[in-house]
């Protein structure tokens, strides 16, 4: 046996240490017996151990602050890597049925268009997802816009015909909601469990004053706070989980304590919070970059953030504070994911959508086809990122929470990767968390979000 070369030993203010390893993200306190393992590794004989050094052995093999001889981490880390970016066995299709949206939020980076998506681009859609229903493949679908909900029946329709297809075909299909969260009714959320979405992102960027002057209606002052908050508890009243959004930039930093304590009284405190670095990423947003935090100023205000959530009860394993292992950054360096706008054109970005010229196909083209070798060719430069092009990614302890970064900003960083805010406060989110939460095994730190 031999040590990770990703474990981190931290010394907490009261002499303990603590100990954390990126490959895992298990974290836990390295006592006099722990470090003995580590120091004496080379010397240990496993079969010669008695039975509660022996269990100690196994927790730190699991949690793989220890790993066999055998293991080449880099190696393993490349095989996970590669093995996701080209899995076939399941599809991840994102769906806008519209671009149109019910809001004028000053941070978007889209360019709202007057499509509802029709019925040639339903079925192209269909025809494609039909094809990899055939061979076996288990479908992951997320809907979004615009305000996706404006287009309801659109949901409704190809939900109900890749469902059944589904079911035909022995195969597994799941579904998630990106939404402002203003048009949900109980009929609608009735029709979200019929189509199988178990889960919705829903936004809200402050108390109701901040939120109000962010979150607008268009061509329409009313507040839409409230509104929101009881669709929120709504749609978690009606078994679908909403994970709360808060879209973090320099006006509303210092409001996000008075948001959690109205979302903890009023008994929201089970459900995931997730804050959003606002970055003015294509030219419909460049407008609000003095606002943007940049990554070091970002992973600051994260610590306060771990902090408040804590007191206020919120359980931050379930947030982004707490780091999870990654084996591409995101669905852009997937063969097995696409992005599908109104009018039917395909993106490997999110933030592409919409823009025509960064499209990799389009469903109603008979020659575009999902897996394709054109579009891969389209799509080579996403597919071929990787961070094991950069040193500096490679001789990171940071490399399995990060990989890379975002791929869409290594682009307009000159091909540097774009790192995670990880780099900047991740001794801090560390020992807080352990004076938080205690221990966390690898079976409690290895979580998965649905995009």
């Amino acid at each position: 046996m031999k040590i990770s070369k990703y474990n981190k030993i931290l010394t907490l203010e009261n002499g303990k240490k603590i100990i954390f390893n990126s490959m895992s993200c298990a974290l836990t306190e390295a006592n006099d017996d722990f470090l003995k393992v580590l120091n004496k590794i080379d010397l240990i004989k496993y079969e010669e151990l008695e039975e509660r050094k022996k269990e100690l052995l196994d927790k730190m093999l699991l949690d793989n602050y220890i790993i066999q001889d055998y293991v080449d981490e880099m190696k393993l880390i490349k095989y996970k890597h590669f093995s996701a970016k080209y899995d076939k066995e399941s599809i991840n299709v994102t769906i806008a049925p519209t671009l149109m949206c019910n809001f004028e939020c000053p941070y978007c980076f889209e360019t709202p268009q007057k499509w509802i998506m029709k019925e040639d681009v339903i079925e192209g859609i269909l025809n494609i997802l039909s094809e990899a229903i055939k061979r076996g493949k288990n479908i992951r679908l997320v809907w979004y816009g615009g305000e996706p909900l404006i287009a309801i029946d659109v949901i409704y329709k190809i939900s109900n015909r890749i469902i059944q297809m589904c079911d035909n075909n022995d195969t597994r299909i799941s579904a998630f909601l990106v939404t402002n969260g203003y048009l949900l009714t109980d009929e609608i959320i009735k029709k979200l469990k019929i189509c199988r979405v178990t889960g919705a992102q829903i936004t809200l960027d402050g108390p109701p004053d901040v939120h109000n002057s962010r979150r607008k209606l268009k061509g329409n002052n009313d507040g839409t706070f409230d509104v929101i908050l009881n669709n929120i508890k709504r749609m978690g009243d009606n078994g679908i989980t909403p994970s709360i959004r808060i879209n973090i930039d320099k006006t509303n930093t210092n409001r996000v304590e008075e948001l959690l304590d109205i979302l903890a009284r009023n008994g929201l405190k089970s459900f995931p919070v997730d804050f959003g670095q606002i970055s003015s990423l294509t030219e419909a947003c460049a407008s609000i970059s003095e606002t943007c935090l940049n990554t070091r100023e970002y992973a600051a205000q994260t610590l306060n953030y771990q902090n408040i959530l804590h007191n206020h009860g919120f359980d931050i394993l379930t947030t982004s504070y707490y780091p999870r292992t990654r084996t591409n950054y995101c669905i852009a360096h997937s063969v097995s994911s696409i992005i599908i706008d109104p009018r039917g054109f395909m993106y490997k970005c999110w933030n592409d959508i919409g823009n025509e010229d960064k499209a990799v196909g389009n469903v109603v083209r008979s020659e575009d086809t999902i897996p394709d070798e054109k579009m891969y060719f389209r799509n080579i430069e996403h597919i071929l990122k990787s961070p094991f092009n950069y040193k500096e990614c490679i001789d990171c302890f940071l490399l399995p929470i990060c990989m890379g970064g975002c791929p869409y900003n290594e682009g307009m960083l000159e091909e540097t990767p774009n790192c995670e805010p990880w780099k900047y406060n991740l001794d801090d989110v560390l020992k807080l968390t352990y004076l938080q939460k205690g221990n966390i095994s690898r079976d409690t730190a290895m979580r998965t979000d649905y995009i």
